[in-house]
Protein backbone atom coordinates (compact mmCIF):
# COMPACT_ATOMS: atom_id res chain seq x y z
CA UNK A 1 0.00 0.00 0.00
CA UNK A 2 2.95 2.26 1.04
CA UNK A 3 4.15 1.48 -2.11
CA UNK A 4 1.52 2.18 -4.49
CA UNK A 5 0.64 5.78 -2.18
CA UNK A 6 4.57 6.47 -3.27
CA UNK A 7 3.76 5.65 -6.87
CA UNK A 8 0.88 7.65 -6.69
CA UNK A 9 2.42 11.25 -5.09
CA UNK A 10 5.65 10.80 -7.75
CA UNK A 11 3.12 10.87 -10.35
CA UNK A 12 1.51 13.73 -9.36
CA UNK A 13 4.14 15.76 -8.98
CA UNK A 14 5.50 14.93 -11.61
CA UNK A 15 2.80 15.93 -13.74
CA UNK A 16 1.72 19.28 -11.56
CA UNK A 17 5.42 20.26 -12.29
CA UNK A 18 5.34 19.68 -16.09
CA UNK A 19 1.64 21.65 -16.07
CA UNK A 20 3.46 24.36 -14.71
CA UNK A 21 6.15 24.12 -16.92
CA UNK A 22 4.62 24.54 -20.16
CA UNK A 23 2.80 27.59 -19.45
CA UNK A 24 5.61 29.40 -18.48
CA UNK A 25 7.86 27.99 -21.20
CA UNK A 26 4.74 29.17 -23.55
CA UNK A 27 5.22 33.18 -22.35
CA UNK A 28 8.75 33.14 -22.43
CA UNK A 29 9.06 32.07 -26.21
CA UNK A 30 6.68 34.71 -26.41
CA UNK A 31 8.55 37.16 -25.23
CA UNK A 32 11.90 36.35 -26.51
CA UNK A 33 9.91 36.49 -30.40
CA UNK A 34 8.26 40.01 -29.78
CA UNK A 35 10.78 41.35 -31.43
CA UNK A 36 9.78 39.68 -34.40
CA UNK A 37 6.81 41.65 -34.84
CA UNK A 38 9.21 44.79 -35.64
CA UNK A 39 11.10 42.62 -38.18
CA UNK A 40 7.81 41.78 -39.93
CA UNK A 41 6.22 45.42 -39.76
CA UNK A 42 10.01 46.77 -41.19
CA UNK A 43 9.54 44.26 -43.84
CA UNK A 44 6.46 44.89 -44.83
CA UNK A 45 6.93 48.68 -45.42
CA UNK A 46 10.78 49.17 -46.18
CA UNK A 47 12.00 48.62 -49.97
CA UNK A 48 14.39 46.22 -51.04
CA UNK A 49 18.00 47.46 -49.51
CA UNK A 50 20.09 48.11 -53.14
CA UNK A 51 24.07 47.96 -53.25
CA UNK A 52 26.37 50.38 -54.52
CA UNK A 53 27.65 50.05 -58.07
CA UNK A 54 31.49 48.16 -58.07
CA UNK A 55 33.67 48.31 -60.61
CA UNK A 56 35.08 45.30 -58.77
CA UNK A 57 34.55 41.79 -60.43
CA UNK A 58 35.23 38.79 -58.32
CA UNK A 59 36.15 35.27 -59.33
CA UNK A 60 33.70 32.61 -58.99
CA UNK A 61 33.07 29.28 -59.18
CA UNK A 62 29.66 28.09 -59.65
CA UNK A 63 28.88 25.06 -57.74
CA UNK A 64 26.19 22.08 -58.59
CA UNK A 65 25.47 18.91 -56.87
CA UNK A 66 22.71 17.02 -59.13
CA UNK A 67 21.69 13.39 -58.78
CA UNK A 68 19.96 11.92 -61.93
CA UNK A 69 18.75 15.55 -62.85
CA UNK A 70 19.46 15.46 -66.65
CA UNK A 71 15.46 16.84 -66.92
CA UNK A 72 16.08 19.98 -65.58
CA UNK A 73 20.39 20.87 -64.93
CA UNK A 74 20.72 21.70 -68.78
CA UNK A 75 18.23 24.76 -68.36
CA UNK A 76 20.10 25.76 -65.12
CA UNK A 77 23.57 25.80 -66.81
CA UNK A 78 21.92 27.44 -69.74
CA UNK A 79 20.52 30.30 -67.12
CA UNK A 80 23.94 30.74 -66.32
CA UNK A 81 25.42 30.89 -69.27
CA UNK A 82 23.02 33.85 -69.77
CA UNK A 83 24.40 35.86 -67.16
CA UNK A 84 25.23 39.39 -67.71
CA UNK A 85 28.19 38.96 -65.19
CA UNK A 86 31.71 38.64 -67.19
CA UNK A 87 31.91 34.56 -68.37
CA UNK A 88 35.58 35.09 -68.34
CA UNK A 89 35.01 35.37 -64.23
CA UNK A 90 33.15 31.71 -63.85
CA UNK A 91 33.63 28.69 -63.78
CA UNK A 92 31.03 25.74 -63.45
CA UNK A 93 31.79 22.78 -61.02
CA UNK A 94 29.37 19.62 -61.29
CA UNK A 95 29.41 16.77 -58.63
CA UNK A 96 27.03 13.90 -60.17
CA UNK A 97 26.35 12.56 -57.09
CA UNK A 98 25.41 8.42 -57.46
CA UNK A 99 24.25 9.33 -60.91
CA UNK A 100 22.57 6.04 -62.86
CA UNK A 101 20.99 8.91 -65.89
CA UNK A 102 23.27 10.96 -67.84
CA UNK A 103 23.75 14.03 -65.68
CA UNK A 104 27.32 14.08 -65.65
CA UNK A 105 27.82 13.60 -69.85
CA UNK A 106 25.35 16.48 -70.56
CA UNK A 107 27.17 18.83 -68.22
CA UNK A 108 30.40 18.15 -69.71
CA UNK A 109 28.87 18.93 -73.07
CA UNK A 110 27.93 22.21 -71.86
CA UNK A 111 31.56 22.75 -70.55
CA UNK A 112 30.96 22.19 -66.95
CA UNK A 113 33.92 20.38 -65.00
CA UNK A 114 32.55 17.63 -63.81
CA UNK A 115 33.47 14.75 -61.07
CA UNK A 116 31.42 11.95 -60.18
CA UNK A 117 31.46 10.52 -56.90
CA UNK A 118 29.77 7.04 -55.87
CA UNK A 119 29.20 6.47 -51.73
CA UNK A 120 26.10 5.17 -51.04
CA UNK A 121 26.96 5.51 -47.60
CA UNK A 122 27.18 8.96 -47.26
CA UNK A 123 24.89 9.80 -49.85
CA UNK A 124 23.63 13.32 -49.15
CA UNK A 125 24.13 17.10 -50.44
CA UNK A 126 27.19 17.89 -47.53
CA UNK A 127 29.43 15.08 -47.77
CA UNK A 128 28.93 15.49 -52.37
CA UNK A 129 30.22 19.39 -51.50
CA UNK A 130 32.66 18.43 -49.38
CA UNK A 131 33.86 15.99 -51.96
CA UNK A 132 33.80 18.50 -54.85
CA UNK A 133 35.25 20.90 -52.29
CA UNK A 134 38.40 18.43 -51.61
CA UNK A 135 38.64 18.18 -55.34
CA UNK A 136 38.75 22.00 -56.26
CA UNK A 137 41.25 22.40 -53.47
CA UNK A 138 43.60 19.32 -54.73
CA UNK A 139 43.32 20.19 -58.50
CA UNK A 140 42.59 24.36 -58.72
CA UNK A 141 43.39 25.69 -54.63
CA UNK A 142 40.71 27.10 -52.91
CA UNK A 143 42.19 30.65 -53.67
CA UNK A 144 41.75 30.70 -57.29
CA UNK A 145 37.99 31.74 -57.08
CA UNK A 146 37.04 34.62 -54.56
CA UNK A 147 33.69 32.90 -54.20
CA UNK A 148 31.84 29.73 -54.89
CA UNK A 149 28.03 30.43 -55.60
CA UNK A 150 26.22 27.02 -54.67
CA UNK A 151 22.86 26.08 -56.39
CA UNK A 152 20.80 23.17 -56.77
CA UNK A 153 20.17 21.53 -60.02
CA UNK A 154 16.79 22.86 -60.94
CA UNK A 155 17.60 26.20 -59.90
CA UNK A 156 17.17 28.69 -62.93
CA UNK A 157 18.68 32.48 -62.62
CA UNK A 158 17.35 35.80 -63.53
CA UNK A 159 20.14 37.10 -65.82
CA UNK A 160 21.16 39.71 -63.52
CA UNK A 161 21.94 37.61 -60.25
CA UNK A 162 25.80 37.17 -60.41
CA UNK A 163 25.79 40.78 -61.46
CA UNK A 164 23.72 42.07 -58.27
CA UNK A 165 25.07 39.39 -56.11
CA UNK A 166 28.84 40.52 -56.39
CA UNK A 167 27.46 44.26 -55.37
CA UNK A 168 26.59 42.43 -51.68
CA UNK A 169 29.71 40.66 -52.07
CA UNK A 170 31.82 43.56 -52.16
CA UNK A 171 30.99 45.15 -49.21
CA UNK A 172 33.14 42.11 -47.44
CA UNK A 173 30.51 39.53 -46.64
CA UNK A 174 31.42 36.28 -45.96
CA UNK A 175 28.51 34.59 -47.30
CA UNK A 176 25.89 36.36 -49.46
CA UNK A 177 22.18 35.11 -50.34
CA UNK A 178 19.86 35.79 -53.47
CA UNK A 179 16.44 35.93 -53.54
CA UNK A 180 14.49 32.65 -53.62
CA UNK A 181 11.36 32.82 -56.01
CA UNK A 182 9.27 29.61 -56.96
CA UNK A 183 9.10 28.34 -60.83
CA UNK A 184 6.19 26.10 -59.73
CA UNK A 185 4.09 28.15 -57.35
CA UNK A 186 1.01 27.26 -59.25
CA UNK A 187 1.12 23.68 -59.53
CA UNK A 188 -0.97 23.00 -56.26
CA UNK A 189 -1.43 23.57 -52.84
CA UNK A 190 1.83 22.27 -51.48
CA UNK A 191 4.40 23.70 -53.83
CA UNK A 192 2.39 27.40 -53.48
CA UNK A 193 2.37 26.53 -49.34
CA UNK A 194 6.54 25.95 -50.04
CA UNK A 195 6.07 29.45 -52.05
CA UNK A 196 4.68 31.12 -49.49
CA UNK A 197 6.51 30.03 -47.02
CA UNK A 198 10.08 31.61 -48.91
CA UNK A 199 8.11 34.45 -49.63
CA UNK A 200 7.42 34.98 -45.97
CA UNK A 201 11.62 34.63 -44.96
CA UNK A 202 11.64 37.45 -47.27
CA UNK A 203 9.10 39.83 -45.53
CA UNK A 204 9.90 38.66 -42.32
CA UNK A 205 13.27 37.91 -41.94
CA UNK A 206 15.87 38.38 -44.75
CA UNK A 207 14.18 42.20 -45.82
CA UNK A 208 14.84 43.50 -41.85
CA UNK A 209 18.06 41.78 -41.61
CA UNK A 210 19.36 43.70 -44.47
CA UNK A 211 18.05 47.10 -42.92
CA UNK A 212 19.17 46.11 -39.62
CA UNK A 213 22.74 45.45 -40.87
CA UNK A 214 22.93 41.84 -39.13
CA UNK A 215 23.54 38.38 -40.47
CA UNK A 216 20.12 36.65 -41.97
CA UNK A 217 20.23 32.63 -42.96
CA UNK A 218 20.74 30.40 -45.41
CA UNK A 219 17.89 28.44 -47.09
CA UNK A 220 20.20 25.87 -49.21
CA UNK A 221 20.87 27.70 -52.40
CA UNK A 222 21.52 30.40 -53.91
CA UNK A 223 24.17 31.73 -51.82
CA UNK A 224 28.08 32.90 -52.12
CA UNK A 225 30.20 31.80 -49.86
CA UNK A 226 33.69 33.47 -49.75
CA UNK A 227 36.66 31.41 -50.41
CA UNK A 228 38.81 32.45 -47.00
CA UNK A 229 36.10 30.12 -45.36
CA UNK A 230 36.95 27.12 -47.31
CA UNK A 231 40.37 26.85 -46.84
CA UNK A 232 40.14 23.60 -44.83
CA UNK A 233 37.09 22.52 -47.24
CA UNK A 234 33.47 22.14 -46.63
CA UNK A 235 32.66 20.32 -43.33
CA UNK A 236 28.66 21.09 -42.97
CA UNK A 237 27.55 17.48 -43.75
CA UNK A 238 24.31 17.17 -41.39
CA UNK A 239 20.84 16.75 -42.83
CA UNK A 240 20.26 20.46 -43.41
CA UNK A 241 23.96 21.87 -43.96
CA UNK A 242 22.43 25.33 -44.74
CA UNK A 243 21.39 25.66 -40.94
CA UNK A 244 24.83 24.42 -40.06
CA UNK A 245 27.03 26.72 -42.17
CA UNK A 246 23.95 29.71 -40.67
CA UNK A 247 24.51 28.88 -37.32
CA UNK A 248 28.38 28.52 -37.58
CA UNK A 249 28.68 31.86 -39.22
CA UNK A 250 27.01 33.53 -36.51
CA UNK A 251 29.34 32.11 -33.43
CA UNK A 252 31.96 33.36 -35.67
CA UNK A 253 30.89 36.66 -36.41
CA UNK A 254 30.93 36.32 -40.14
CA UNK A 255 28.16 38.32 -41.61
CA UNK A 256 25.26 36.77 -44.26
CA UNK A 257 24.33 39.64 -46.53
CA UNK A 258 21.04 39.82 -48.04
CA UNK A 259 20.70 41.00 -52.06
CA UNK A 260 17.32 40.78 -53.12
CA UNK A 261 17.88 41.89 -56.53
CA UNK A 262 19.71 38.81 -57.13
CA UNK A 263 16.94 36.85 -58.08
CA UNK A 264 17.14 33.06 -58.61
CA UNK A 265 14.14 30.30 -59.23
CA UNK A 266 13.58 27.24 -57.41
CA UNK A 267 11.28 23.92 -57.77
CA UNK A 268 8.86 23.37 -54.91
CA UNK A 269 7.81 19.69 -54.09
CA UNK A 270 4.42 19.08 -55.10
CA UNK A 271 3.96 15.39 -53.92
CA UNK A 272 2.39 14.93 -49.75
CA UNK A 273 4.78 12.18 -49.48
CA UNK A 274 8.25 14.13 -50.82
CA UNK A 275 7.05 16.59 -48.61
CA UNK A 276 6.98 15.00 -45.39
CA UNK A 277 10.12 13.54 -46.16
CA UNK A 278 11.89 16.66 -46.45
CA UNK A 279 9.88 18.26 -43.84
CA UNK A 280 10.81 15.58 -41.30
CA UNK A 281 14.60 15.82 -42.62
CA UNK A 282 14.49 19.67 -41.96
CA UNK A 283 13.43 19.04 -38.57
CA UNK A 284 16.14 16.75 -37.46
CA UNK A 285 18.72 18.54 -39.34
CA UNK A 286 18.05 21.81 -37.33
CA UNK A 287 17.32 20.03 -33.64
CA UNK A 288 21.33 18.90 -34.64
CA UNK A 289 22.00 22.29 -36.11
CA UNK A 290 20.66 24.16 -32.83
CA UNK A 291 22.18 21.72 -30.24
CA UNK A 292 25.32 21.49 -31.75
CA UNK A 293 26.23 25.16 -32.07
CA UNK A 294 24.73 26.21 -29.20
CA UNK A 295 27.53 26.18 -27.05
CA UNK A 296 28.95 28.55 -29.56
CA UNK A 297 26.17 31.23 -30.63
CA UNK A 298 25.80 31.33 -26.59
CA UNK A 299 29.04 32.42 -26.02
CA UNK A 300 28.33 34.98 -29.21
CA UNK A 301 25.92 36.56 -27.40
CA UNK A 302 28.45 38.24 -25.10
CA UNK A 303 30.23 39.82 -27.80
CA UNK A 304 28.15 42.86 -26.53
CA UNK A 305 31.06 43.51 -24.11
CA UNK A 306 33.99 43.29 -26.73
CA UNK A 307 34.27 45.95 -29.60
CA UNK A 308 31.73 48.06 -30.34
CA UNK A 309 32.50 48.52 -34.10
CA UNK A 310 32.66 46.29 -36.95
CA UNK A 311 36.02 45.28 -38.09
CA UNK A 312 37.01 46.96 -41.26
CA UNK A 313 39.43 46.73 -44.10
CA UNK A 314 41.00 49.39 -46.55
CA UNK A 315 40.66 48.61 -50.55
CA UNK A 316 41.47 51.25 -52.87
CA UNK A 317 39.83 53.98 -50.40
CA UNK A 318 37.01 52.34 -49.87
CA UNK A 319 35.86 50.49 -46.27
CA UNK A 320 34.62 46.84 -46.29
CA UNK A 321 32.71 45.48 -43.32
CA UNK A 322 34.24 42.13 -42.77
CA UNK A 323 33.50 40.71 -39.11
CA UNK A 324 30.80 40.92 -36.89
CA UNK A 325 31.70 42.76 -33.58
CA UNK A 326 29.63 44.31 -30.73
CA UNK A 327 26.43 44.97 -30.61
CA UNK A 328 25.74 43.35 -34.06
CA UNK A 329 26.86 40.14 -33.41
CA UNK A 330 25.46 39.89 -30.29
CA UNK A 331 22.22 40.75 -32.14
CA UNK A 332 22.77 38.31 -35.16
CA UNK A 333 23.61 35.42 -32.66
CA UNK A 334 20.67 35.99 -30.60
CA UNK A 335 18.48 36.45 -33.61
CA UNK A 336 20.23 33.12 -34.64
CA UNK A 337 19.33 30.91 -31.59
CA UNK A 338 16.00 32.87 -31.21
CA UNK A 339 15.09 31.67 -35.53
CA UNK A 340 16.63 27.98 -35.31
CA UNK A 341 14.88 27.26 -32.16
CA UNK A 342 13.20 23.60 -32.70
CA UNK A 343 9.42 25.57 -32.19
CA UNK A 344 7.96 22.05 -34.18
CA UNK A 345 9.47 19.53 -31.61
CA UNK A 346 9.21 21.93 -28.49
CA UNK A 347 5.14 21.85 -30.04
CA UNK A 348 5.01 18.41 -30.74
CA UNK A 349 6.10 17.61 -27.26
CA UNK A 350 3.62 20.13 -25.62
CA UNK A 351 0.28 19.41 -28.02
CA UNK A 352 0.48 15.83 -29.20
CA UNK A 353 3.39 13.63 -27.07
CA UNK A 354 3.01 14.88 -23.97
CA UNK A 355 -0.62 14.36 -23.34
CA UNK A 356 -1.38 11.25 -25.32
CA UNK A 357 1.88 9.68 -23.11
CA UNK A 358 0.05 11.13 -19.75
CA UNK A 359 -3.08 9.78 -20.93
CA UNK A 360 -1.94 6.23 -21.21
CA UNK A 361 0.75 6.02 -18.25
CA UNK A 362 -2.44 7.48 -16.25
CA UNK A 363 -4.20 4.63 -16.99
CA UNK A 364 -1.99 2.22 -16.62
CA UNK A 365 -0.91 3.61 -13.59
CA UNK A 366 -4.89 3.37 -12.41
CA UNK A 367 -5.42 0.09 -13.04
CA UNK A 368 -2.08 -1.00 -11.00
CA UNK A 369 -2.97 1.47 -7.86
CA UNK A 370 -6.53 0.97 -8.38
CA UNK A 371 -7.21 4.44 -8.68
CA UNK A 372 -8.27 6.79 -11.11
CA UNK A 373 -5.01 8.91 -11.72
CA UNK A 374 -4.61 12.05 -14.47
CA UNK A 375 -2.56 15.35 -14.73
CA UNK A 376 -3.63 18.89 -14.18
CA UNK A 377 -5.48 21.17 -16.17
CA UNK A 378 -2.58 22.29 -17.24
CA UNK A 379 -1.10 19.47 -18.47
CA UNK A 380 -4.43 18.60 -20.28
CA UNK A 381 -3.81 14.79 -20.15
CA UNK A 382 -7.12 14.46 -17.48
CA UNK A 383 -8.90 14.85 -20.45
CA UNK A 384 -9.68 12.57 -23.81
CA UNK A 385 -6.76 13.71 -25.85
CA UNK A 386 -9.51 15.38 -28.72
CA UNK A 387 -10.71 17.73 -26.16
CA UNK A 388 -7.24 18.41 -25.17
CA UNK A 389 -6.32 19.36 -28.92
CA UNK A 390 -9.90 21.47 -29.15
CA UNK A 391 -8.84 23.46 -26.46
CA UNK A 392 -5.34 24.17 -27.53
CA UNK A 393 -7.18 25.46 -30.78
CA UNK A 394 -9.13 27.09 -29.24
CA UNK A 395 -6.59 28.67 -26.45
CA UNK A 396 -4.45 29.34 -29.67
CA UNK A 397 -6.79 31.39 -32.27
CA UNK A 398 -4.76 34.41 -32.38
CA UNK A 399 -1.94 32.59 -33.76
CA UNK A 400 -4.08 30.51 -36.23
CA UNK A 401 -5.27 34.24 -37.02
CA UNK A 402 -2.13 35.83 -37.22
CA UNK A 403 -0.92 33.24 -39.42
CA UNK A 404 -3.61 33.61 -41.62
CA UNK A 405 -3.88 37.65 -42.11
CA UNK A 406 0.63 37.71 -42.29
CA UNK A 407 0.13 34.90 -45.31
CA UNK A 408 -1.85 37.62 -47.32
CA UNK A 409 0.05 40.80 -46.25
CA UNK A 410 3.35 38.55 -47.44
CA UNK A 411 1.56 37.92 -50.92
CA UNK A 412 0.24 41.57 -51.08
CA UNK A 413 4.36 42.56 -50.55
CA UNK A 414 5.41 40.11 -53.15
CA UNK A 415 3.00 39.98 -55.41
CA UNK A 416 4.51 41.05 -58.17
CA UNK A 417 7.15 38.38 -57.83
CA UNK A 418 4.66 35.76 -58.01
CA UNK A 419 3.69 33.87 -61.20
CA UNK A 420 -0.13 32.66 -60.43
CA UNK A 421 -3.55 33.73 -61.35
CA UNK A 422 -5.36 35.53 -58.81
CA UNK A 423 -8.44 33.46 -57.76
CA UNK A 424 -5.55 30.47 -57.57
CA UNK A 425 -3.58 32.51 -55.32
CA UNK A 426 -6.40 33.49 -53.22
CA UNK A 427 -7.44 30.05 -52.26
CA UNK A 428 -3.60 29.46 -51.48
CA UNK A 429 -3.27 31.70 -49.45
CA UNK A 430 -6.21 30.84 -47.90
CA UNK A 431 -5.32 27.32 -46.80
CA UNK A 432 -1.73 28.00 -46.16
CA UNK A 433 -1.95 27.91 -42.38
CA UNK A 434 -1.82 24.08 -43.15
CA UNK A 435 2.17 24.30 -44.03
CA UNK A 436 3.12 25.68 -40.76
CA UNK A 437 0.18 23.45 -38.46
CA UNK A 438 1.69 20.23 -39.71
CA UNK A 439 5.12 20.94 -38.56
CA UNK A 440 4.22 19.66 -34.72
CA UNK A 441 3.08 15.84 -36.13
CA UNK A 442 5.95 15.87 -38.41
CA UNK A 443 8.04 16.87 -35.50
CA UNK A 444 6.65 13.78 -33.56
CA UNK A 445 7.46 11.39 -36.59
CA UNK A 446 11.24 12.92 -36.58
CA UNK A 447 11.56 12.03 -32.87
CA UNK A 448 11.01 8.80 -33.71
CA UNK A 449 12.10 8.08 -37.81
CA UNK A 450 15.47 7.33 -38.72
CA UNK A 451 15.32 10.37 -41.58
CA UNK A 452 17.85 10.04 -44.55
CA UNK A 453 18.61 12.24 -47.37
CA UNK A 454 16.69 11.46 -50.77
CA UNK A 455 17.11 12.62 -53.35
CA UNK A 456 13.83 14.93 -54.66
CA UNK A 457 12.64 14.38 -57.92
CA UNK A 458 12.66 17.40 -60.40
CA UNK A 459 10.65 17.19 -63.76
CA UNK A 460 9.65 21.49 -63.93
CA UNK A 461 11.81 21.43 -66.99
CA UNK A 462 11.02 25.48 -67.25
CA UNK A 463 12.99 27.63 -69.00
CA UNK A 464 13.91 31.16 -68.55
CA UNK A 465 11.38 32.15 -71.32
CA UNK A 466 9.07 29.92 -69.87
CA UNK A 467 8.72 32.07 -66.62
CA UNK A 468 8.69 35.40 -68.80
CA UNK A 469 12.12 36.58 -68.01
CA UNK A 470 14.09 38.05 -70.70
CA UNK A 471 18.18 36.90 -71.47
CA UNK A 472 20.91 39.03 -72.76
CA UNK A 473 21.44 37.78 -75.78
CA UNK A 474 17.25 38.51 -76.43
CA UNK A 475 17.35 42.25 -75.30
Amino acid sequence: MKFKMHVMKLWNYLTSKLSVFFPIMDQVLAWLRKYKNFYFLLGFFAPEKKYPETEKKYRYGIIICARNEHLVIGNLIDSIYAQTYDQDKMDIFVVADNCTDDTAQICRDKGCIVYERFDQVHARKGYAMEFLFDRIIEDYGIDSYDGYIVFDADNLLNPTFVEELNKAFDTGAGVAVGYRNTKNFDRNVISAGYGIHFYQSVVAYHRPRAWLGISTHIAGTGFVIASRLLKDGWHYTCLTEDSQLTLNCAAQGERIAYCEAAEFFDEQPYEIKVMMRQRIRWIRGRLYSFFSTLPKTTKGLFSIFGKQSLIVEEEEGKRKNIFLRGWRKTLSCYDMIVYAFPNSTYYGLRIILFPILAKIIGVILALFVGEKMGVGDGAGASKPVWMTAWVMLTTHWFTIVKTELSGFLIILRERKRIRCSKLKLFFYTLVFPWFDAIGAPLAIIALFSKSQWKPIKHDEALTLEDLDIHTKKEN
